[in-house]
């Protein structure tokens, strides 16, 4: 059932709505979490499958230098328009259109971010391996690289009602009910992947639809220790690993938040 990883970052609802789904639940406290860290590790700061900005604008309002890569160019888009009605930042930001496998930025950095488990639609062992390569590769001696992951839980992937609940939230502008459904999920645990189809409607104030579409994704899930050997393997040295953004230890089921160091 495996197709483009990336589909739900192609256009259309997903990406309109993509700032009103993403954060809260176990990602609660991560952009704070990452200024925090800005601070602590200095710039300046990449970030890998930047999206919309809602990390990267943040960092730049800070006073950072930013650099952001993504494959989905609506997303880009949708970050540069957020840039254009805050002009003091901008300077401080380059927005850059690639794939975090095969990217070239001829500019090394002391902070790398992978938020929001972008990281697992990179659905092979073999493209996550060549991903660090070349954010090490981007990185100042001593560079750090912060990557956020979910930790699998199989009680809910492999469970008899494995689809997640639908989620709703209401836009801003038009006060509409946006809902987005898990109408169809395929787990393999051979290539540690999870497929889903996702639904998303739009409701006005009567309730009627006056948008939906479909659209799907990819990840594929990593284990602690697969983790911890693969950053090993290109060159990192695992300094901090938490299950939240509070920093927490280690909990099964939350996120992997892997802070490591390049080896110089």
């Amino acid at each position: 059932m495996m197709t483009d990883p990336n589909a739900y970052y192609a256009g259309g609802l997903a990406v309109e709505l993509y700032d009103l789904f993403t954060g809260g639940g176990l990602l609660t406290g991560d952009v704070e979490f990452y200024l925090d860290s800005a601070r602590r590790f200095g710039g300046p700061i990449l970030e890998l499958g930047t999206g919309t900005g809602r990390v990267l604008i943040p960092l730049a309002d800070a006073g950072h230098e930013v650099v952001g890569v993504d494959l989905s160019r609506p997303m880009l888009d949708r970050a540069a328009a957020k840039l254009r009605e805050r002009p003091e930042p901008t300077s401080r930001v380059r927005l850059v259109e690639g794939d975090m496998t095969s990217f070239d930025l001829d500019q090394q950095f002391a902070l790398a971010l992978v938020p929001a488990r972008s990281f697992q639609h990179v659905v092979t062992p073999e493209a996550q391996r060549l991903a660090l390569n070349c954010i090490r590769r981007h990185l100042l001696p001593g560079g750090h690289l912060i990557l956020d992951l979910f930790d699998p839980n199989f009680e809910l992937l492999f469970g008899n009602d494995n689809k997640a609940p639908p989620r709703e939230a209401q836009r801003p502008r038009s006060g509409h009910l946006v809902r987005r459904t898990v109408v169809a999920r395929d787990t393999d645990p051979f290539r540690q992947t999870v497929h889903e189809v996702l639904r998303f409607e739009e409701f006005d104030g009567a309730g009627n639809v006056v948008g939906s579409e479909e659209t799907s994704w990819s990840l594929r899930w990593n284990m602690r220790q697969e983790t911890a050997y693969l950053l090993e393997l290109t060159g990192f040295e695992v300094i901090d690993l938490y299950s939240d953004f509070n920093r927490s230890p280690p909990v099964y089921g939350r996120e992997q938040l892997w802070v490591a160091r390049a080896r110089q």
